[in-house]
């Protein structure tokens, strides 16, 4: 998969029309797409060019790039034949250097690393996008999970800091940020705007950089006002006008209530953890500002939204949080993913709940499947899920749910795409967050202080036995290689000058020992 532009080079054949077809997949009669790799009798669908030559030596380039990994010529002649001289395809995207990298004894994990970066390159130009093949758009969610890839793998923070500028100049429904800008329409998603906070607190742990957060600060306290005026007496949040886009599962083009729900009262306990989130980040942001007062204020109505949601959405019969209140209702009851994960990602699950919750919403063996009774995440969302194992200690889990990606290896993607089964769109990078994860928790690279002024490594190996990779961070690359061999695991980091930092393994914490450290620990508990 690439995005380019195309260059068709032509002699004589007056009158002769060319159309060149662009297609991410190639597709059956009925429109169903299969392994990737296969051609066959298939047909490419998708965006076309035509021209028509002018019976002398000329060249045809597109006036806009195209993103493609099938590309079909159909050639109509008229009086004279048509000589096709050359085709030349000029790869163009934002110019990321690639720092990190993820090298291992499993090839499988290798491929998901790669096929996740080159996602994320083809869907980078001069913003970020959900798509390249399709809309072309820079949609909040997305995006937050394409800063945090850009991040971890090449460590240049500038079309990020222009997604999180960008988002702050548009303001609709009286404080919102667009749910995708910049664009001609609007397009209202009240969720997206949560996300823009949420791309605000990931800068304040990864980026040293404090200005894009003071300038922020008014705006973001804007979204959050409008929130504010939303919560019922019961302390939920009601019903709006918008599209509260949370996943695909679920969705309805004709009736946009069915996910997230709300209860007869008029409360969503999905939206309304989904905002506490929001204001636990921006209590931090806050305080990292010295702005004491009004982090006070966001924790105080972070603890009144967990209490609402614990007494009307807990069932303890079930061991899981509801959607909306009205569980007790037969036939009203609704569960998902989402609302259990998000319970346990901010703590509104306590220490004692938090493990069965997440047992309770995966299948062993299934990756990130949920049991059938309940809504289920797609790729996207699924990076919630990581972040709730990761978050209470669980990380060890990660390769387990890595699953559902090495089932999509099989059908050959050479980019991720949007959402399970008949997708839309074989380029999205939503999809494509066990990328930046691989480095995160399996390496173990991370930041653990505000402005990665410290550093945390803490793998989560699982079953490797060897795995050399790399991180980007602000002050410079950090690499580990991990070699596993009778009973005994073979450490050696390369950090940063004057980065502080530890390592910790099997529950034992050690200091790093200046730009290089070297160990040979104990690896009896595999």
């Amino acid at each position: 998969m690439a995005s380019s532009y195309t260059a068709l080079a032509t002699s004589g054949g007056r009158d002769a029309r060319v159309k060149v077809t662009y297609a991410e997949a190639l597709y059956d009669a009925d429109g169903n797409k299969g392994d990737r790799n296969l051609v066959g009798d298939l047909e490419p669908r998708g965006i076309h060019d035509t021209f028509v030559a002018n019976g002398k030596r000329e060249s045809f380039s597109t006036l806009w790039w195209r993103t493609w990994r099938f590309l079909k010529l159909e050639i109509v002649t008229a009086d004279e034949p048509l000589i096709l001289d050359s085709l030349h395809v000029v790869d163009t995207g934002y110019p990321f250097d690639q720092v990190g990298r993820f090298v291992s004894n499993d090839p499988q994990l290798n491929r998901i690393f790669d096929i996740g970066w080159r996602t994320l390159r083809v869907d980078a130009h001069e913003t970020f996008m959900d798509s390249s093949f399709w809309e072309q758009l820079q949609y909040a969610g997305d995006t937050r999970l394409q800063m945090l890839i850009s991040y971890a793998v090449s460590g240049d923070p500038q079309l990020a800091l222009q997604a999180i500028d960008v988002f702050a100049e548009s303001n609709v429904s009286g404080g919102l940020v667009e749910g995708a800008y910049p664009s001609r329409s609007s397009n209202v998603i009240t969720t997206f705007s949560l996300s823009w906070i949420a791309m605000l607190h990931d800068w304040l742990l990864e980026q040293p950089d404090h200005a894009p957060i003071r300038r922020h600060l008014p705006r973001m306290r804007e979204v959050l006002a409008w929130y504010e005026k939303l919560r019922t007496p019961q302390g939920l949040l009601g019903a709006n006008p918008h599209w509260n886009f949370i996943d695909w599962s679920g969705q309805r083009w004709d009736d946009r209530t069915i996910f997230p729900s709300y209860g007869k009262g008029g409360g969503s306990c999905l939206m309304t953890v989904l905002w506490l989130g929001a204001l636990k980040q921006a209590a931090a942001l806050e305080t990292a500002q010295g702005e004491v007062l009004q982090a006070k204020t966001y924790r105080a109505q972070a603890t009144a939204a967990r209490a609402a949601i614990r007494s009307q959405c807990w069932n303890p019969q079930r061991g899981l949080y509801a959607d909306n209140p009205d569980f007790k209702v037969r036939g009203s009851e609704k569960y998902s993913q989402h609302m259990n994960a998000l319970a346990v990602l901010y703590d509104v699950a306590n220490k004692d709940e938090a493990q069965g919750v997440l047992e309770r919403i995966t299948v062993p063996g299934r990756g990130v499947d949920s049991p059938p009774e309940m809504f289920a995440m797609t790729y996207y969302f699924a990076w919630h899920l990581v972040r709730a194992y990761d978050h209470v200690g669980l990380g060890r889990h990660y390769h387990s749910l890595l699953q559902t990606w090495r089932e999509l290896l099989a059908l050959n993607y050479t980019t991720w795409p949007e959402s399970r089964g008949k997708t839309r769109s074989d380029t999205h990078a939503w999809s494509a967050h066990p990328t930046a994860d691989l480095l995160r928790i399996v390496a173990g690279i991370r930041s653990d202080a505000p402005g990665y002024s410290r550093l945390r490594i803490a793998p989560e190996l699982g079953p490797l036995t060897q795995l050399d990779a790399a991180a980007a961070t602000p002050h410079g690359p950090v690499s580990v290689r991990y070699r596993r061999s009778k009973g005994r695991l073979q450490v050696d980091i390369q950090s940063p000058e004057g980065l502080p930092g530890q390592f910790v393994w099997r529950g034992k914490t050690y200091p790093l020992q200046g730009e290089r450290t070297r160990m040979s620990l104990r690896d009896d508990s595999r």
